[in-house]
């Protein structure tokens, strides 16, 4: 290792700030990136000095190539070392949790890291970043965000990947964080002056101009520096004179490789072959590990450790062994001829090691070995998808390139690299791959599986139409197993349902559920209930959407399982909330939330968030709404599931223009417009709708209307956004008559009346007609019988639209009473135009003496950091999600202008005293 940094001083002195900072209660993120060797771990170990100087706990991990193959591995290693040692990460030191059952330790990290950062600031350094496996990322990806407001300072290193590199889970997380504006901390080539102070420290010696000239052959890289010149003094040809090093001789190493080599040649022969025995494995070892590897007992390895720790190996954390740096592990297993690299890898894959490093060794170990690699990960590919299905694509791509073309067991094994492309999201990789194997002989089972794998990856990236075209095909195919049949009906219901074909959308859901149910497949058959749920919905069949929510809420209960990991109550939520059945929604809702929490169900994350905000809307509680909406897009976002980014951005576009934002309404719709020309599609009442209203309040009436022309001719047959918004109906009469289209203005009337008519049971549906009706027929005594009905609902933001079209009509006390829900509700825009019309100043609510800028969903989340409360803990106590904690915090340090958490928590004492809330 390097024996003291050199040539980075401005490195040093940035990160001595940024732990001051954390030492004062602030978090964050760095990355340090740069070239193999270039010094980013001695940095790494200079700030984990400074951390513990500072008072800092210090949670280190170097990652390895093979951490891709253990789910958590990486960061649940780095908490399981912290220094000092946290009790808060107790539970994580007994028997790898992560390993039995990783999504659930997934759900205990964030509640661990708080905790742990309410006692003291934490420094999390992930080195070589690169290497992280999939769970991992994920979770820094979630936590990063979440742990914002704490303590929390995240440092990673990384290698860029090179043009031929395939990008790994920690590449692109290192590319997410540089999109969300982390500034990577780049580390370029070391100065002559500084190689010569390394030459120094790593020879012992001054040294002349001969070793500074050939140590500045290695361009600056510190490490080739390093090997170049212990290879040489190990060969005698750096001799120190005098105190002053020279080189003597000509014939010199040329290559980093050759400089290891020649440094592993001047061990004895037992220390050499141990170096060479755990160079294949690129995950720290044990002392037993190393010795089923050498053929030796451990007490007789002791001597070539010994031997080894001076310039190769290192003890790890957790007391393992390891190489000083991964390019010398490599160095050195290229020194190892084939034969005998495959016969350590097959006496690798015998390890008590994670499954899919274990088929990583067994794919190196020759070809017999790479057909039991491909044997183990397909037995496990169910389980290996919910953790690391990339990393196990990975390993079977590495198998079919070394399949012969003819094998026949190739398109199998096609089939299933299929299926683990998809539920990684790597779509386009299993698009190309599926295409090589569909029609080219696959028993049925098989090829329907691939089909069933693609059309699932589509969905959930959005692609409804090619979702349907996979399934089609593989429904077209004769003797497909019945649970087959239901999962591809099932995900088939869906898409159609959002491309708006909705008699087959719901026969697909019917089949789906027989289907499952005789199968004994009831996760399908629960998607399948949901999926006509949804359509029953769209059709404005509301009593028959909460029917088939409530029965596939009831299935999964009943059986568990699979049919659970479904969340049915989703749909359920949503239907109670169209049916303004708003507390039991929230109920509903909040359950289920707290299912999938411990379930580690992240896909449903952005429907909660969706549902969540559509309840907050309905109730007139747009500010929360919007921040729901914010933290579902993010979710969203980072999971790529593109298809449930689209309503919510929706929802955002309409909440801007009620409060008056029409600049973000606009940034709101360009990110639809992207997400469209990617493929991306969406029901025309969640952002088709939400566009014409930003026109309209744009005042492009016309052009709105011209937006929504064919929306008005489907609107009798598909009338799910008035179910949604009842005082939607009323919007569409008054953009159809002020752009000069009576008829459709008519239209909309009466698909409102038809709504109503089919939904005896909805005081929504009947008071989103008579609204319609009063606006169409300028009659206050409509409008007014409107009002009773949403007053009574509880709908303050139809209510306050009646209002406000009332006072229009006649003199009252209504627009006074528009005044004052609208205001409550943060609806500005429409609060300026009620003023306007009523010819009163700007009405001013009661500032509050308590945090005065802050809203009052914002104060209540500031009210209880002043407790001392987790992100976790308040979630809970406001019933609300953890994300919609993250981004209320988010705004209150911009509001307030501070950076830590213990900042907020003095001004809350300070202007708040004790008040709870």
């Amino acid at each position: 290792m390097i024996r003291r940094l050199v040539g980075r001083e401005a490195e040093v002195e940035l990160l001595t700030r940024v732990l001051d900072d954390t030492a004062a209660g602030a978090g964050g993120c760095h990355v340090v990136t740069g070239a193999p060797g270039i010094g980013k771990s001695a940095l790494l170990h200079v700030a984990a000095r400074l951390a513990a100087a500072r008072g800092i706990a210090v949670a280190a991990r170097e990652a390895f190539r093979l951490d891709q193959a253990a789910p958590l591995v990486t960061l649940a290693g780095a908490l399981r070392e912290c220094t000092p040692e946290a009790p808060a990460f107790a539970w994580l030191t007994r028997q790898e949790p992560e390993r039995a059952d990783p999504l659930g330790a997934l759900q205990r990290l964030r509640a661990s890291l708080e905790e742990a950062a309410g006692e003291r600031p934490l420094l999390v350094i992930i080195d070589d970043a690169q290497w992280m496996d999939e769970l991992s990322a994920l979770a820094v990806r979630e936590l990063i965000p979440g742990l914002a407001s704490s303590p929390v300072r995240w440092l990673f290193a990384h290698r860029p990947p090179s043009p031929d590199d395939r990008e790994t889970p920690g590449h692109q997380l290192m590319r997410w964080l540089q999109r969300d504006g982390v500034s990577p901390m780049r580390l370029g080539l070391l100065p002559e002056r500084a190689i010569a102070e390394l030459s120094v420290d790593v020879v012992g010696a001054e040294v002349d101009n001969t070793v500074v000239a050939l140590a500045a052959s290695c361009l600056g890289n510190p490490l080739r520096t390093e090997q170049l010149l212990k290879a040489l003094v190990a060969t005698g040809q750096l001799v120190v004179a005098d105190r002053v090093g020279s080189v003597v001789g000509d014939d010199l190493p040329s290559s980093f490789v050759d400089s290891v080599r020649e440094n592993v040649e001047t061990l004895s022969e037992p220390a050499a072959w141990l170096l060479r025995s755990v160079s294949v494995l690129a995950r720290p070892f044990t002392l037993d590990e190393a010795a089923r590897l050498t053929g030796h007992k451990p007490a007789d390895l002791y001597p070539p450790i010994d031997e080894a720790m001076a310039d190769f190996l290192v003890e790890d954390a957790s007391g393992g062994l390891a190489f000083g740096h991964d390019l010398v592990r490599q160095a050195v297993y290229n020194t190892v001829p084939r034969l005998m690299r495959e016969q350590l890898h097959r006496e690798a894959a015998t390890l008590d090691r994670p499954a899919l490093e274990v088929a990583e060794h067994q794919l190196r170990s020759g070809r017999s070995g790479a057909d039991d690699a491909v044997r183990m990960v397909r037995s496990m590919a169910r389980e290996i998808a919910r953790v690391a299905p990339g990393a196990a694509a990975d390993v079977m791509l590495r198998a079919l390139a070394a399949a012969e073309p003819g094998d026949p067991g190739r398109p199998a094994l096609i089939a299933d690299t299929v299926g683990l492309l998809a539920a990684a999201a790597r779509l386009a990789e299993a698009r190309e791959l599926g295409g090589q194997v569909l029609g080219a002989g696959l028993d049925t089972e098989t090829e329907a599986l691939v089909l069933l794998g693609l059309a699932e990856a589509c969905k959930h990236g959005g692609l409804n139409e090619m979702t349907v075209r996979y399934s089609d095909q593989a429904l077209r195919l004769t003797g497909v197993p019945l649970a087959v049949q239901a999962r591809l009906y099932a995900v088939r219901a869906h898409a159609l349902c959002y491309l708006g074909a909705l008699t087959e959308a719901d026969e697909s859901g019917a089949r789906s559920d027989d289907l499952g149910r005789r199968a004994g497949e009831y996760g399908a058959a629960v998607f399948g209930l949901a999926g006509r749920s949804l359509v029953a919905f769209a059709e404005g069949r509301l009593g028959d959407s909460l029917a088939h929510a409530r029965a596939a809420t009831e299935l999964a209960d009943r059986e568990g399982g699979e049919a659970a990991q479904r969340h049915p109550r989703i749909w359920l939520g949503g239907a109670l909330t169209v049916l303004d059945e708003f507390d039991e929604a929230e109920e509903v809702i909040r359950a289920g939330r707290r299912e999938s929490d411990r379930s580690g169900s992240s896909w449903a994350e952005p429907l909660w968030h969706y549902f969540q905000t559509s309840l907050l809307y309905a109730r007139g509680r747009l500010e929360e709404a919007a921040v729901e909406a914010e933290s579902g897009l993010g979710v969203a976002e980072r999971h790529n599931a593109h298809a449930l980014a689209m309503p919510l951005l929706g929802m955002l576009i309409r909440v801007a223009v009620l409060r008056g934002d029409l600049p973000a309404a606009q940034e709101h719709l360009g990110h639809v417009r992207r997400l469209a020309e990617g493929g991306v599609t969406a029901v025309p009442e969640d952002v088709l709708w939400a566009e014409a209203v930003l026109m309209d309040a744009r005042g492009q009436t016309p052009a709105a209307f011209v937006l929504l022309r064919d929306f008005y001719r489907t609107l009798p047959e598909r009338p799910a956004l008035l179910a949604n918004d009842p005082a939607a109906a009323a919007e569409l009469v008054r953009i159809a008559r002020d752009a000069g289209h009576p008829g459709e203005a008519v239209a909309a009337v009466h698909a409102a009346e038809r709504l109503a008519a089919a939904n005896p049971a909805s005081r929504s549906a009947a008071a989103g007609h008579a609204y319609a009706d009063g606006v169409l027929n300028r009659s206050l005594e409509k409008l007014l019988a409107a009002a009773d009905r949403f007053r009574a609902i509880g709908r303050p933001l139809a209510l306050a639209a009646v209002l406000e079209d009332a006072a229009r009509l006649g003199r009252g006390p209504w627009g006074d009473e528009a005044l004052a829900l609208l205001t409550a509700a943060g609806a500005d825009r429409a609060r300026r135009r009620v003023q306007d019309m009523l010819g009163t100043g700007i009405a001013v609510a009661p500032a509050d003496t308590c945090l005065p800028q802050l809203t009052p969903a914002e104060r209540k989340v500031a009210l209880e950091v002043g407790t001392g409360r987790t992100n976790i803990q308040i979630a809970e106590a406001l019933y609300i999600s953890r994300h919609t904690v993250d981004a209320h915090l988010r705004n209150i340090f911009t509001k307030l202008g501070i950076r830590r958490r213990v900042e907020l928590a003095t001004l809350v004492v300070q202007e708040c005293g004790a008040r709870t809330t």
